[in-house]
């Protein structure tokens, strides 16, 4: 069971444009693969990822819509 959080969260970016990590609550969590991407606009999506933190692997599931991300629902893994 996932927790629904809806929080903003700061967006790390490479070069190319891809997500690669990013900051919640104070803590910075690196995106290791992404699992799989919903929605058709390449501005408003959701992508379900796979990351890495201090407490070790999850899921979580982050909505973009133009450059605001947040941080929808966080499973554990």
């Amino acid at each position: 069971m996932g927790h629904l959080l809806n929080e903003p969260v700061r967006a790390e970016h490479d070069t190319a444009g891809r997500l690669t990590a990013y900051e919640w609550r104070g803590a910075r969590y690196s995106v290791e693969e992404i699992l799989k991407t919903y929605g058709s606009s390449p501005e408003g999506r959701l992508y379900r990822v796979r990351i890495t933190g201090a407490d070790g692997v999850a899921i979580a599931e982050l909505s973009r819509d133009a450059d605001r991300w947040r941080l929808r629902h966080l499973f554990s893994a």
